[in-house]
């Protein structure tokens, strides 16, 4: 990417990415930097589909917030990229400053890898261009830097520092606008150029931008789905939204209990009663009907179990099952110390599939969800394995009887979806995938080494 040196900065508009898990704190930002209450209250985040963007005059510049919804914790991979590439796209031509707005008493390291990750899909330069707002107060008896090391190590890679947010004071406002304009300054830059907007500026995904030589039929076929998914769905009188049954979705389980692969594919059917099934080597395709929508559900077997012959064969067959495709895969673990053979069971259907698009990690437990089974799904070990598989998880319970609420949730944010459904094609790009993300990261580390190497002489 040629950037040019764009020195003559005016500070007359400007435009803010507001980034956190707090929606509530991140509108009360967002209104006082533009001095009035434009931000209302929160949708549920399996209904949100578009970033906020609201502008106004402020000290004789004029400002534009945008507040995209990018780090809720149980968010999939596939919304997150749509939200940064519909956040790219309004904020053309690049935003000036992103404003993570972090509390103290609610951050921790997996909050930071996933601060990077957003971040880092805007452009890699983006922590740069960045600025920690913290709204909640400092824990007293002690120095900002003993209080959170999640937050002070992502204040080291932050090229704007960190303010305190104050709604009686508005002095940090002043200062996050001159900060912005010394970023731009240090940067030569007008604006941030966000990699996906050039590289991706046809609001593609990854998987789409490789299907490209498969021909121009390709992009008329990808908008025939998206508008027979959104024709298959209606406004519930809550607001909600539901199913009318005419489209059917393909979830495939993986995991390496089969038993609790079983029990997930009934409730999913709505089957609790049937009896449970023995271990199987083989795909097993069940079919039922929830919320008024036709549901397939595939229970792929143990691949660590199988040999590569049939892993193979395994692995055509569950595809060949699903058409178009695999709308969502679900990773079924229990909420329980992983095992060696589970940590093997995943890395090997990470290896496989390598989508991070498609998956969601449910975590299991025989009775109910209490505080004891969440504290396990926060800890490290467990976020390590959402990290693995994007960012969007959910927790359940088998005698839980919340479970049908859940399940419409999870519906939902599949009709939500942009992506396409996992298909054979799908499958066989994976390793040029792969081997592509993978030197791209190497490129993007050596492009900062040489940058730093030229700053140093200089």
């Amino acid at each position: 990417m040629i950037v040019q040196c764009l020195c003559s900065f005016s500070a007359s508009d400007l435009r803010i990415v507001l980034i956190g898990k707090n929606g509530s704190e991140n509108r009360r930002v967002g209104n006082t930097i533009l001095g009035r209450a434009a931000f209302d209250s929160e949708a549920p985040y399996y209904l949100r589909q578009s970033s906020d963007r609201i502008s106004g005059e402020v000290e004789e510049k004029m400002i534009t917030v945008f507040n995209p919804h990018l780090l809720q914790p149980n968010f999939p991979q596939g919304m997150i990229t749509d939200g940064v590439k519909e956040c790219v796209s309004l904020s053309a031509p690049g935003p000036h400053v992103f404003v993570l707005v972090l509390q103290h008493s609610n951050f921790n390291e997996n909050d930071r890898h996933r601060v990077k990750y957003v971040l880092n899909l805007f452009s890699y330069q983006a922590m740069k261009h960045t600025i920690v707002l913290t709204t909640d107060d400092e824990p007293r008896g002690s120095t900002f830097a003993s209080k959170n090391n999640s937050i002070l190590g992502l204040l080291k890679e932050c090229g704007g520092g960190h303010l305190k947010f104050n709604t009686i004071s508005t002095g940090w406002r002043f200062e996050m606008f001159r900060r912005t304009k010394e970023i731009l300054k240090k940067e030569c830059k007008e604006f941030l150029i966000c990699d996906m907007y050039e590289d991706e500026g046809d609001g593609t995904s990854v998987d789409e931008d490789l299907s490209r030589s498969g021909g121009s039929v390709r992009g008329d076929e990808k908008e025939k789905k998206n508008s027979d998914l959104k024709e298959n769905t209606k406004i519930g009188r809550d607001g909600g939204v539901m199913t009318t049954g005419k489209a059917k979705l393909n979830i495939v389980l993986c995991g390496n209990d089969s038993t609790l692969k079983n029990s997930v594919s009934k409730i999913f059917r709505g089957k609790t009663s049937e009896p449970q099934e023995e271990m199987s080597k083989a795909c097993r395709k069940r079919e039922g009907m929830i919320h008024g929508r036709q549901i397939s559900v595939i229970e792929l077997p143990a691949l660590t179990q199988l040999s590569d012959e049939e892993v193979m064969r395994e692995i055509f067959h569950c595809l060949s099952l699903c058409d178009p495709g695999v709308h969502l895969f679900i990773l079924v673990t229990p909420v329980t110390p992983l095992t060696n053979e589970e940590r093997a069971e995943m890395a090997k259907v990470k290896e496989i599939f390598y989508s991070q698009e498609h998956f969601m990690v449910l975590f299991i437990t025989e009775l109910t969800v209490d505080k004891s089974v969440s504290d396990i799904v926060e800890s490290t070990e467990s976020q390590s394995v959402v990290n693995l598989y994007g960012s969007w998880y959910f927790v359940m319970g088998l005698q839980d009887q919340k479970n049908t609420e859940k399940i419409l949730k999870i519906l939902d944010v599949i009709n939500s979806m942009k992506t396409e459904p996992y298909s054979l094609q799908t499958y066989v790009r994976a390793p040029e995938k792969r081997v592509r993300h993978e030197l791209e990261k190497k490129l993007r580390v050596r492009d900062s080494e040489i940058k730093e190497e030229k700053i140093k002489t200089l």
